[in-house]
Parts: C-alpha cells; sequence; structure tokens
C-alpha cells in the first residue's frame, strides 16, 4: 500500500511538474516576442523572465506532500531576491556607457546561480525541519538539490539533441515540417519548459539513484582529503623555501588561491557531513586537521595578491568581487579554527560542533555578500570609479600616466560621473589643469582609439586628398607602355 501511495504521489508529481514547466516556457515565449522585442528598454523583461524561471524553479524544488502551498511564498521570494540584482545588472549592461563586463558575467555565471542554490537549500531545511533551519537538513538538501538540478538540465539538453537529430533525419527524407516547427520559439520554449519541470518530478522521485550519487561524492571527498592535506602542506614547506614570488609573479594569484581555499572548504565539508556524527577514523581526522591548518594560509596569500594590485593599479571591478571572496575565505578560515579548537577534546563524541552553526550562518552571510555585489549596495563599478579618482586626486597617480578611458569606457555612468568631477577640479589642486584637461578630453571622446590618437579629421578643401584604390591610373602620363626588349635568342 506504501508503494502503491507512492507511485501515485510521484505520477500526481511529475504531472505538475509537466505543467509548471509549460507553463513557464510559454510565460518566457510571451515575455520574449511581445514584451522585449517591443519594449525600448529590455531590463524590466529580462528581469521578469529571470523571476518566472526562478520562481518555477523553486517551487519544484520545495515541494512536498502536504506542504506544496507553504513552497509558493518562499519560491517568490527566492525569485524576488534573485530579481532586485538582475535588474540592476541589466539595466547596467543594457546602458549607454561601455563597462567592464565582469560583474556581469560573475553574476550570470556564479553569483545568481549560487544564491539561488544557497537559498533553496536554506529554505528547503526550514520548510521541513524547523526555522532556522538546522545544518543536518541543510547539508542533506544542500547535498540533493545541485543533483535534481543538474540531471534535470541534463535531460532537457538530451531531448534537445534527440529532438533535433529527429528533424534532421525527416528532413533529410524531404520532411521540413518539424525542422520548422522545431525553430519557432512558440513551440520550443514551451517545449523546454515542459521537459525541464518534468525532469525535476521524476529525478526527485528517483531516491535510491540520488542516494548513491550523494555516496559517490562524499566518497570522493573523503579520499580527496588526504591528497588535499599533502598538497597544501607541501606547498607552504615550498613557500617557506622559496618565497611567494612564484606565485606573485604569475597571472591572477590571488584567483588561484581563493580557488584552492574554495576546493578544500568543499571537500572538508564532504568529510564532516552533517555535523551529527563522531569523528571519522584518525588517519582521515588527522589530514583533515592538517587541511584545516593550511586553509588561512590560501586566504593570507590571495589578499596579500590582491592587495598587491590594488596598491599598485588601484581597485577594479574584478579586484572588488575578488575582495569580497577573499572576506569570505577569511571568515571561514574562523570555521576552521573554531573546528581545530575543539580537537582539544579529542574523545568528544561529536566531531568538531562548532562547524555546523557557523556553516549555516555562513551560506546566509554568502547570500548576502552575492547579492550586495550585484546591487548599489556594493556596485563595483562605482567603488572602482571612487577609489581610481581618490588616486588622482590624492598624487598617488600623476595625471599624465592616468587612464582616464578607463573611467569613460570601463566604469559605465560611475566613471562618467567621476570624469565630470575630475573636468571641474579647484584651481587649488597642484595638477588641476591637466586632470581639467585629460577628464574633458575623455568626455567628448568616443572610443579608447579616438582617445589616444584624437578625433580623425578630413583634409582641408584647398589640400587634394590621395586617390583610392578604384581612382588609380594605370598608365597615368597616357602613353603607351614600350614592350620590353627582345631577348637575344627571340626573333624580332
Amino acid at each position: 500500500m506504501a508503494a502503491d501511495s507512492g507511485r501515485k504521489q510521484g505520477g500526481t508529481f511529475a504531472l505538475v511538474g509537466l505543467l509548471v514547466g509549460l507553463a513557464t516556457g510559454l510565460a518566457a515565449y510571451a515575455i520574449i516576442e511581445f514584451w522585449a522585442e517591443r519594449a525600448p528598454d529590455e531590463t524590466l523583461a529580462q528581469t521578469a523572465l529571470i523571476f518566472i524561471a526562478a520562481s518555477a524553479a523553486a517551487f519544484l524544488l520545495l515541494s512536498e506532500r502536504g506542504a506544496a502551498v507553504r513552497a509558493v511564498p518562499a519560491a517568490l521570494l527566492i525569485g524576488a531576491a534573485l530579481a532586485v540584482p538582475t535588474y540592476f545588472i541589466a539595466r547596467a549592461a543594457n546602458g549607454d556607457a561601455p563597462l567592464d563586463q565582469f560583474p556581469v558575467i560573475f553574476w550570470f555565471a556564479i553569483g545568481g546561480p549560487l544564491s539561488a542554490y544557497l537559498m533553496t537549500s536554506l529554505a528547503k531545511a526550514a520548510l521541513l525541519d524547523r526555522i532556522p533551519p538546522a545544518y543536518p537538513g541543510l547539508f542533506f538538501h544542500g547535498l540533493t538539490l545541485p543533483l535534481i538540478a543538474g540531471g534535470a538540465w541534463l535531460f532537457a539538453a538530451l531531448s534537445m539533441v534527440l529532438l533535433y537529430t529527429w528533424a534532421g533525419l525527416l528532413r533529410s527524407m524531404d520532411v521540413d515540417f518539424f525542422h520548422k516547427l522545431f525553430q519557432e520559439p512558440w513551440f520550443i520554449l514551451p517545449f523546454v519548459g515542459a521537459v525541464g519541470g518534468l525532469s525535476i518530478a521524476m529525478i526527485r522521485g528517483l531516491d535510491s539513484a540520488l542516494g548513491a550519487l550523494r555516496f559517490v561524492l562524499l566518497l570522493f571527498c573523503r579520499i580527496a582529503m588526504p591528497i588535499t592535506a599533502v598538497f597544501s602542506l607541501t606547498l607552504i614547506v615550498v613557500l617557506l623555501m622559496n618565497g611567494t614570488d612564484a606565485i606573485f609573479s604569475r597571472p591572477y594569484p590571488g584567483a588561484i588561491m581563493l580557488a584552492l581555499a574554495f576546493a578544500g572548504m568543499l571537500i572538508f565539508n564532504g568529510v564532516y557531513q552533517n555535523g551529527e556524527g563522531g569523528p571519522p577514523p584518525a588517519w582521515l581526522r588527522i589530514a583533515t586537521i592538517a587541511a584545516l591548518a593550511t586553509f588561512p594560509v590560501y586566504a593570507l596569500l590571495a589578499a596579500s595578491a590582491f592587495w598587491i594590485r590594488i596598491g599598485d593599479y588601484g581597485l577594479t571591478p574584478p579586484r572588488v568581487i575578488g575582495l569580497a571572496m577573499n572576506g569570505l575565505a577569511a571568515l571561514y578560515s574562523l570555521v576552521c579554527l573554531a573546528g581545530l579548537l575543539t580537537e582539544i577534546n579529542w574523545r568528544g563524541k561529536r566531531w568538531m560542533p562548532l562547524v555546523a552553526p557557523f556553516n549555516t550562518a555562513m551560506a546566509a552571510l554568502w547570500i548576502l555578500v552575492l547579492i550586495a555585489l550585484a546591487t548599489p549596495l556594493a556596485n563595483p563599478w562605482a567603488m572602482s570609479a571612487k577609489d581610481q579618482s581618490a588616486r588622482l586626486l590624492s598624487g598617488k597617480v600623476a595625471p599624465d600616466v592616468f587612464d582616464f578611458s578607463y573611467l569613460r569606457f570601463k566604469l559605465g555612468a560611475p566613471g562618467q560621473r567621476e570624469l565630470e568631477k575630475l573636468a571641474k577640479t579647484p584651481e587649488s589642486h597642484p595638477a588641476s589643469l591637466a586632470i581639467r584637461t585629460g577628464a574633458t578630453h575623455a568626455l567628448s571622446a568616443k572610443s579608447p582609439l579616438t582617445f589616444e590618437n584624437g578625433e580623425p579629421t578630413e583634409a582641408p578643401a584647398d589640400e587634394p586628398k590621395a586617390p583610392g584604390l578604384n581612382e588609380l591610373e594605370f598608365n597615368p602620363d597616357g602613353d603607351e607602355p614600350e614592350p620590353d626588349p627582345p631577348a637575344a635568342n627571340e626573333p624580332s
């Protein structure tokens, strides 16, 4: 009876997933066809598209038997939390002023998806367990939800491949109807939405498969932890012997150190798991302690790399985001140290009990930081523009080497506002004339090339222009070219 009930519930939820996905695809088509393509500003349309897609996906991931209604407000809140920064980022990207695209790429590739994942995991734990969510539930759902979302994405991609393969096969048989049909947005968007929603619903019912995947991931973390510890200790020994120049002299040393730090953080949490179990075997426990002890080194090296670059060249949008990530890594170093302190009680029944509540708090903090970086709260373009302007006015950078075009063509509207302020630098400033001249020139330039070389000018009216290629004469004097003299052995 229980099995029959489960199959019935699974079939019902599959239908819900199909309908929700279909409705989401239809809404996406309506937004693109009747709003985005006709509106003078696509920002609101893009934001609405993200809100609908995120809310629908969150609803399908959060819904449970008897708790579907409770999942609706949580899903809408997640969609709204993602829509606000998306609106700001899209508005900046769609503006007239050119800007550095790194914050845009970071939000849509990393910040937005990661925020959605963490918010959905916290909401799932809160809905099923309690508020505030306990770490065991957060860990379980945080490990499971990416598997469901990744599987649904894979199934949707495979369905598209099969669809177009089938259409191509029929087209080779002189049947073009399906090939043309699959090019139509009104068909393909609802189709993808329906497949995605159905995939989420069906994958959620595969408890045994999800359990096997979770086991594989956790097993990988236990295998990778000793390797991580040996690598970290070896790196520290090499740094002590050879210094840090080998790292800082390479491109993007801060990003490399942060990548290693966050990879170690994920591996540690895979070994730590839900925080309710006892200590692992001694070999794994010692390896984990060694890895945690070296974690602050990565954060310190990344901070040093970023501050060296900032001291030399000032803030840029990638460095603002890098500093924020570095701050999160530094805070997690405190979590690692708190876990190490609990190892004083070697025979404790629970392993590193302080890590669990700190991990929950860190998840919430990650969401706040990622969203702030995509809103005016921590606008990377504005922070960079103000820092670059302050370096110029303070004398850290001379006007003759200051890159005025960077403010004009990389920092968008905030950069232009700073240039307008610089163009009005008071005469009391020792370099006011040079600063005003550079800022005015940058504001009038239409591209970085015209800033460097000046605006192109036409030749004076009384000065003849050089002829074009089509105007060149093969024989300007009008004489026939004389033939070459005959060779000695050639008859005349």
